[in-house]
């Protein structure tokens, strides 16, 4: 940019006076980075958030919302506590370690649990006393038995079980006696003998006499019996009765799963006993057991024992089939704990000699059934006694727990659990029954007492583990359903408040919401749950409505809070709303970091992907409301039409010069804000991102953007003649620079860091924006550049004595400068500017990119030359000083003695040079000094060519020998380790030039032409190489013989010729001559026959040349064609010439193939007037030399022709 620039500018001064004073005119952009290190900092608090809330408590997360459980009446509450008392007074079985034993400590809890005064207790004790105790029961299920005694001929048996409660254990006496074949031991058996007789005649077993009829489904243990009818309880026959299993053929390890109920009188004194059968198709004990149902009482029942056994042994005396024993067991009911037994037993035998074995699986447990005119059946009452009974103990528990309810284990007092358990083996409450207590009383006390979610989530698992389709009744299930959705829809509530409840960052709180989560997605996966609540939603389409209907709550609620009060100015309402996205970029990181994985990992939802979906238009509204309140409907323009707009930048920047500064920094804020937030678009679904409003929230801010570049383009431009006005030596920089550059180049890495931070999401908005920046920045580079060299010229130091102080201010300039052209140069670059065109491949033609490409290249290319030209135009005012000095040095070394010494003569020349360029070496930066030295050196080169080509003739030899070696002490000054020159910025075409003249002067003339011939054979090796041959081409042979001393050349043909005579053809012949002519003295050239009429005329003809292989090998002896047309009447025209070197032909280097086996040679012909001869011009000025003369004569006469 010339001065004219500072001029067009200068019309916007007006406007920029007010708002935009020079005295901080950079204010703009470093106000731009201040509000980039704050969002940074926003970024940045955003994480620091997080390790505050990892150290903080965890909020309280249970919220009463309305739906605590209905208690129980005060009535119910004693009615439950005598229950209770009645359930302690009346213990059954043997009791294990982790239950109480004493009744006492067992009251005195339930007091304590229930709250109750002594006085209380003694009266609700004495009613429970009034209560007649329960009848106990003995359950007992055969499961099955293994490796019993084979007792049929195919090696099996026919086993079933006969058993029966006896009042206290006997050895019964079934042994055989020694005495007899089978006598019973008492009168009263010997009595009753006729009762066993008929049993004789019996021919099979019918096990229609002891069928039972099926019992109630809850007390049923186990699914995998047999059949229904082996697994029922109800109609049991009474315990006087004896009892029998089915009969399993042909096996030794026999499964029963069958069940039994007796009634038990006397816990202490009776014995279950148990025979094992094998049974036979004929009479047996199977029938004998059937009619010995009809004996009354226990009494008796140790005779029928032995009654049967005696009928075996009488029948098996007889020889015909009767049943065999195969073992019996025998408990002792005191001995059953109240956890009930589930155990192998040993078979014994009928005595001590008896040889059985096997073993036998038993469960037996006992129950009561108690005499209040209350169905067997019926224990709804227990069930939800039992429930009530929990949650009175886990309250007590909680109470007297020192910690907080959510570090609760769960794990209930040996008493709570004794009177637990004792509750539900008299109330007949089953396994699955007690795990459906469990559940609905922890789940219905965390709704009032806050829980771990872990201990829910063990006791659901629990209870998905014990719960088969048949295994509740309507009642129960309709029980279990109320509680599961009394849970559920709390759960649900409090992931509606998600983020107040479970903040994102806090350990605790997101292992709290992850245990909520599985419980949750476990309870919806149950098949229990499934059955109890068949018209539930899917779990991920109640979630994705309570997280929609979450965040649009959250929403606006932020959105109420920042905006809340009614906003007085455009910069607030801009501020708060960029505060909103803030709040959504922490919400987003949360969401992304904490929530997603979580809800990910436990119920498969994308949490961010549904929330930040339902906010986005929300969002979207607000935003492009906050603009248009401030910029008006442009917003809607696309960025790139605002750009094609040709208005003035006056009318631009004057309607944004009259808002407010802090505006402009509000709405970069508020777009740094939205870029952030945009970036979180990757974690919702591919196919619902592309729709997302927030896409394309940056091209509302593309009038933004035009209007923030002009100002910054202005705000620059008047920067640089403040900065140049208040200019001063920037002492940090070792004193090479002053404050302007730095200030200007501080510019310029904030307009990249203002580029880099806006990070503008579309490539060709961007890439135009990018053109428009470095447009920009090359006027203000210009324009920089023009003011610092006029603010130099206008000093007028060429004048001044003071050199010193004028090498220090051409130094600051030329110093300044180069470094704006650097920062400018390197621009392009930092803006990424490569980057985006390869993203613009991708999309967009290639030619369009390659014009973008070129455009910025050449832009930058163009101005880059032209600062780097006016610094050079600087640096030559040093040398428009120093020239007058440098010629009387160089004609000294000239005109020097030949005998004087060398580096005497150049050192005069050199100290100058050196006194010269201390003070620059110190002042200016590398690239600068380097510049000054590039001119130096061609300055000197160019006197001495100058020297060269005009004054030649007046120079001796030895004086061009001295300017060679002038140049060579030049060079190595040049490139030493001071000036630190690099040897390849020397080798210009100019130094090879001179150095190639220098040479050629300081020879002799026959070393000329010797270079001559040298340098035409290097032109003939290129013409031969060339494609194209104007000339045509010569074909021939060439080979030494040593022995006869002999050069034999054989021209073979020529073709292509140029046409020399009128019909198009011509007369050829070649000349052969060796040459350089003072070489080869006694050499005669030859020539051929003259070939009539033709342009490929063809010789074959030989000729000899005597030479010994000494002179073959002189250096530069060539062979010398020349082509010419005969002409009768005028002088022959001349053809065209070609030389072969005589050391390179066959023969010379000791090459023995014969000559029948050598190539033919392809030469082109060339033209002497092709090319400038520097050496013909040397030999043409040594006009005393009459070999120079006679070579040249030759030569011009070859040229002319």
């Amino acid at each position: 940019m010339t001065l004219s620039l500072s001029q067009q500018e200068s019309k916007f001064s007006a406007i920029l006076s007010k708002r935009f004073d020079p005295e901080h005119g950079n204010s703009f952009l470093e106000a731009f980075e201040t509000v980039t290190q704050k969002h940074e900092q926003r970024r940045q608090k955003i994480k620091k958030d997080e390790e505050l809330e990892n150290e903080k408590s965890p909020p309280e997360y249970r919220i009463t919302f309305g739906e605590k459980p209905e208690g129980i009446t005060s009535k119910e509450y004693e009615l439950l506590y005598i229950e209770t008392l009645y359930t302690i007074k009346h213990k059954i079985g043997t009791t294990t370690s982790k239950h109480r034993e004493g009744e006492n400590d067992l009251y005195a809890y339930a007091q304590d649990a229930f709250g109750l005064s002594p006085a209380d207790h003694r009266r609700l004790l004495a009613k429970a006393s009034e209560e007649k105790p329960p009848i106990l029961i003995l359950n007992i299920e055969i499961v099955e038995a293994k490796d019993l005694e084979a007792k049929d001929a195919n090696g099996f048996s026919d086993p079933y079980c006969m058993l029966g409660i006896v009042p206290e254990i006997h050895h019964f006496p079934l042994s055989r006696q020694t005495s007899g074949a089978g006598g019973a031991s008492s009168d009263e058996e010997n009595a009753n003998d006729s009762k066993l007789g008929f049993m004789k005649r019996l021919k099979s077993f019918r096990k229609s006499t002891i069928r039972r009829s099926q019992g109630r489904e809850k007390n049923a243990s186990s699914s995998n019996s047999p059949s229904p009818a082996a697994s029922c309880l109800r109609d049991k026959l009474p315990a006087k009765y004896i009892q029998t299993t089915d009969v399993k053929k042909a096996t030794l390890n026999p499964i029963w799963m069958e069940k039994f109920r007796f009634n038990i009188e006397s816990s202490k004194t009776e014995t279950i006993h148990l025979d094992i059968w094998d049974h036979d198709d004929e009479f047996s004990v199977f029938e004998a057991a059937r009619k010995l149902n009809q004996v009354q009482g226990f009494k008796g029942l140790n005779r029928y024992f032995k009654q049967i056994a005696q009928s075996a042994r009488t029948n098996s005396n007889d020889g015909s089939h009767v049943d065999d024993f195969l073992g019996s067991v025998n408990i002792k009911i005191s001995e059953i704990p109240s956890t009930g037994i589930d155990k192998w037993f040993a078979l014994e035998g009928r005595s001590e000699n008896s040889k059985v074995h096997g073993q036998i699986h038993i469960r037996a447990n006992l129950a009561t059934r108690e005499d209040r005119g209350v169905s067997e059946e019926d224990n709804w009452t227990d069930i939800k006694q039992h429930v009530e009974l929990l949650q009175i103990f886990i309250d007590h528990e909680l109470n007297t727990y020192k910690g907080a309810t959510t570090e609760w284990s769960g794990e209930l007092s040996r008493d709570a659990e004794t009177i637990l358990h004792q509750h539900a083996i008299q109330g007949d409450i089953t396994d699955i029954q007690r795990k459906m207590c469990r559940w609905i009383a922890y789940s219905k006390k965390h709704l009032e007492r806050t829980l771990t979610h872990r201990l829910l989530l063990s006791i659901t698992e629990q209870l998905e583990q014990a719960w088969q389709p048949t295994s509740l009744s309507r009642d129960e299930s309709d029980m279990l359903r109320e509680g599961f959705t009394l849970f559920i829809n709390h759960c649900f509530k409090q992931l509606g408040r998600l983020r107040e409840l479970f903040p994102a960052a806090n350990r605790l709180a997101m292992e709290r919401l992850e245990q909520l989560l599985t419980i949750v997605g476990k309870l919806h996966s149950m098949e229990v749950f499934r059955y109890c609540c068949p018209f539930q939603n899917s779990l991920q389409h109640e979630l994705s409505l309570i997280i929609k209907a979450g965040t649009i709550e959250w929403f606006d609620r932020m959105v109420a809070e920042i905006t809340k009060p009614r906003l007085r100015s455009d910069e607030d309402i801009l501020r708060n709303t960029s505060e909103l996205v803030y709040v959504l970029i922490a919400d987003a990181h949360s969401a992304v970091k904490y929530y997603n994985p979580v809800f990910e990992s436990t119920v498969k939802l994308a949490f961010y992907h549904i929330s930040f979906k339902k906010i986005d238009v929300k969002l979207m509204e607000i935003i492009t409301k906050a603009l248009e309140e401030e910029l008006g409907e442009q917003i809607y323009q696309s960025p790139l039409k605002l750009l094609e707009n040709t208005e003035p930048d006056s009318a631009d920047i004057a309607a944004f010069a009259s808002a407010a500064e802090q505006t402009s920094l509000s709405l970069f804020e508020l777009y740094l804000s939205l870029n952030e937030l945009a970036k979180y678009k990757v974690y919702v679904n591919e196919t619902h991102r592309s729709n997302l409003k927030i896409n394309q929230y940056y091209g509302y801010f593309g009038v933004a953007m035009k209007k923030w570049l002009a100002v910054v383009r202005n705000k620059l431009l008047h920067r640089i003649e403040y900065a140049l006005d208040k200019d001063k030596i920037d002492s940090s920089m070792n004193n090479k620079f002053t404050s302007s550059s730095l200030d200007v180049a501080n510019c310029f890495q904030q307009m990249t860091q203002f580029w880099k931070r806006l990070a503008w999401p579309d490539i060709i908005s961007s890439i135009v924006f990018l053109i428009r920046i470095t447009e920009d920045m090359a006027n203000v580079t210009r324009l920089y550049a023009t003011l610092s060299e006029e603010k130099l010229n206008a000093k007028k130091f060429h004048d001044t004595s003071d050199l010193l102080f004028y090498a220090q201010e051409l130094s600051l300039t030329a110093n300044n400068i180069e470094r704006i052209r650097e920062s400018f140069k390197a621009l392009p670059i930092e803006l990424g500017y490569d980057k985006l065109l390869v993203a613009a491949e991708k999309f967009h033609p290639i030619a369009v990119v390659d014009e973008y490409r070129k455009k910025i290249e050449t832009l930058v290319a163009s101005c880059s030359q032209e600062i780097s030209d006016r610094i050079y135009q600087i640096v030559n005012k040093v040398i428009f000083n120093m020239e007058i000095e440098l010629k009387q040095y160089l004609f000294h070394v000239i005109e020097a003695p030949d005998a004087s010494d060398i580096q005497e003569t150049v050192l005069p020349l050199l100290n100058f040079l050196n006194h010269q360029l201390g003070s620059y070496r110190e002042l200016l930066i590398r690239q600068n000094f380097v510049r000054l030295l590039e001119l130096i050196w061609t300055k000197l080169l160019d006197q001495i060519l100058a020297e060269v080509e005009y004054n030649g003739s007046s120079r001796s030899m030895a004086s061009y020998l001295r300017l060679l070696k002038t140049l060579d002490y030049l060079t190595e000054y040049l490139t030493n380790d001071d000036q630190c020159l690099p040897k390849d910025t020397l080798k210009t075409d100019k130094y090879r030039l001179v150095k190639k003249l220098l040479k050629y002067q300081s020879n002799d003339t026959q070393s000329l032409i010797k270079t001559y011939y040298q340098e035409k054979l290097q032109e003939q090796d290129r013409a031969n190489n060339s494609s194209q041959s104007d000339l045509g081409k010569l074909y021939c042979r060439a080979y030494y013989h040593p022995k006869q001393e002999t050069l034999y050349i054989e021209i073979i043909s020529c073709k292509n010729l140029k046409s020399c005579d009128s019909n198009g053809l011509s007369d050829p012949y070649v000349v052969i001559q060796l040459c350089p002519t003072f070489l080869y003295p006694h050499i005669e050239k030859q020539q051929t026959s003259i070939i009539k009429k033709t342009l490929n005329p063809q010789f074959n003809e030989k000729f000899e040349f005597r030479l010994t292989e000494k002179e073959c090998g002189l250096s530069g002896g060539i062979v010398h064609f020349v082509v010419m047309d005969h002409d009768l009447m005028w002088s022959n025209d001349f053809e065209g010439e070609a030389f072969l070197e005589i050391s390179k032909i066959t023969g010379v280097n000791h090459d023995n193939r014969m000559v029948d086996e050598l190539k033919q040679i392809e030469l082109a012909l060339t033209h002497p007037k092709v090319l400038r001869s520097r050496i013909i011009e040397i030999l043409e000025q040594r006009i005393n030399d009459k070999t120079a003369v006679e070579f040249v004569r030759r030569r011009r006469e070859t040229e002319n022709q």
